[in-house]
């Protein structure tokens, strides 16, 4: 079964044959191709062949096109970025907000025009017009409190949200608005959207922040989308968040991301409740240098919590840039052999 059959299935409530094997593809697509990450970010044409030369190794059921992924909607908002010839990402030490003087000056970027936001959307769609009627395609954005975390600084801005919280829900609410732009114009295109939150896991953020502070604009932003017609909005964040994972739930998310770390059987509950899907994921890291033990026992573990769920799907976290396909395709085969749904 294709990827697009196999989450059909699972929408319309049934478990599907095989576990959907969905890994996340960044950076390590520079890699497969012979290219700088900074090369690929900047250019449609190698971010298209990257990643449809990972879809033909991989096999992979769902694309997420991403590289640099927290950096793109901050160019465009104006930060200066230094570019290198080798596998780091590109670097800025630009804050361009100190007080609110810089937030009242900054404009929401336009997708169609700014940084490489352009890039990023004709890229996308390319991608989805060669694999579309296979596989699903997806866009990805800046979450809302990361997005405004960057632009303060993160010491500043938790320090905001404790002595001027009217200035940090301002904050927010600019970033919000940015991802809501960028957002639409990847459902324009007909792609879904996934969020990238990481800097709200705890310890980074405490649960009581994340709910009054995060949660809220996160929710704003998926329903906005969801009500302009993307099809899933998936709100993912790595790191423990099994602390916050039940109101993470409540955001309307599509999705919920269960990192190596956070308990699996949890999430699987809370997925159900909610009618979600749950990608739950082994260690990058065993993927890119473990043993064939060490991959087969993770697998194992993961599987044993999460199969029985229709709405499962297997991932590893981030592939890491010098992870040899191989080992990759040693994972697949892996999930393959163990398939506890196999006739």
């Amino acid at each position: 079964m294709t990827g697009k059959e196999l989450f059909k299935m699972m929408a319309d409530g049934k478990m599907p044959p095989r576990i959907p094997f969905v890994p996340t593809i960044y950076e390590h697509a520079a890699k497969v191709i012979g290219q700088p990450v900074s090369r690929l970010c900047q250019d449609a044409d190698l971010l298209v062949a990257a990643q449809l030369k990972c879809y033909e190794i991989y096999r992979h059921d769902l694309i997420v096109l991403g590289v640099d992924i927290y950096n793109v909607e901050y160019e465009a908002m104006g930060a200066r970025f230094e570019y290198f010839d080798d596998q780091r990402l590109p670097e800025t030490r630009d804050l361009l907000v100190t007080g609110t003087e810089d937030l009242e000056a900054l404009k929401i970027p336009d997708p169609e025009k700014d940084g490489r936001m352009p890039v990023f959307l004709a890229a996308a769609e390319r991608i989805k017009k060669e694999v579309g009627d296979e596989v699903g395609v997806s866009g990805t954005v800046i979450g809302p409190f990361t997005l405004a975390a960057i632009a303060r600084g993160y010491e500043s801005f938790i320090l905001d949200m404790i002595e001027d919280p009217d200035f940090a829900h301002a904050q927010l609410k600019f970033a919000l608005q940015v991802g809501l732009t960028y957002g639409k114009a990847f459902v324009d295109r007909g792609l879904s959207v996934a969020i990238n939150e990481s800097w709200i896991a705890p310890p980074l953020l405490s649960p009581a922040f994340y709910k009054d502070f995060a949660a809220p604009y996160e929710r704003e932003l998926i329903s906005g989308l969801k009500a302009y017609g993307a099809s899933s909005v998936n709100l993912i964040s790595g790191g423990d968040t099994t602390p916050i994972v039940a109101e993470m739930a409540k955001t309307g998310t599509s999705l919920l991301m269960c990192d190596y770390k956070n308990d699996r059987r949890l999430f699987t509950q809370i997925c159900r409740e909610h009618d979600i899907f749950l990608r739950t994921s082994i260690q990058s890291r065993t993927v890119a240098a473990g043993t064939d033990d060490e991959i087969y026992e993770e697998t194992q573990a993961v599987l044993a919590d999460c199969a029985g769920y229709y709405k499962f799907i297997m991932g590893c976290g981030v592939v890491g840039y010098d992870t040899e396909p191989a080992r990759v395709i040693k994972f697949r085969e892996m999930i393959k052999e163990l398939n506890p749904r196999k006739l």
